[in-house]
């Protein structure tokens, strides 16, 4: 009797949640269709292993080195910690950590190169008492950060514009 209504009441649970619309993440609807199969990777500085790891996990693509149909370049990364809250003796109590990647994706198709910016940021609590855990702490939130960037810039690729074909100059208007 217990154990029936233990299932009863996970059952309504259940019913419940996904009737409001939640879902786990990543377990939403399939991925929409890119308009290229595979892709390389070109000067991706730090951020390398990170976007390599997040290419192999998505599925839809094939990773080359040479004759891609789509080529990812990292242009530009810059990595900046500014100063959030200060307490009343003038010491720092919190940190902004900014993260921002600019990168393009030129595909065989296009003419010129789409532009794409990720801007990541974290706060970092600060303590003089634990200097080290916090170093430690600031190296793991900047790892994070890179994973996530990541993974938005190969989220990115689902949204580019589709490719038109270009119409030729010289097309005669048909009678």
């Amino acid at each position: 009797m217990k154990r029936t209504l233990h299932c009863a009441v996970l059952a309504l649970g259940i019913s419940l949640l996904a009737g409001c619309g939640f879902h786990l993440r990543g377990m939403s609807a399939p991925l929409a269709p890119l308009s290229f199969s595979s892709l390389s990777l070109q000067s991706t500085g730090s951020l390398d292993e990170a976007l390599r790891l997040a290419l192999q996990r998505d599925g839809r693509l094939t990773l080359l080195d040479s004759q891609a149909q789509a080529t990812l370049r990292v242009v530009d990364e810059e990595s900046r910690k500014d100063i959030l809250t200060i307490n009343r003796g003038g010491k720092v109590n919190e940190y902004l950590l900014i993260y921002r990647v600019n990168a393009t994706v030129q595909r065989l198709t296009d003419d010129a190169p789409e532009a794409m910016s990720v801007v990541v940021r974290r706060e970092l609590s600060y303590s003089d008492a634990a200097v080290l855990g916090k170093e430690r702490e600031e190296a793991l939130l900047w790892a994070d950060m890179r994973r996530d960037a990541a993974e938005q810039l190969v989220r990115r690729l689902s949204y580019l514009p589709a490719v038109t074909p270009a119409k030729p100059a010289h097309a005669s208007p048909q009678p």
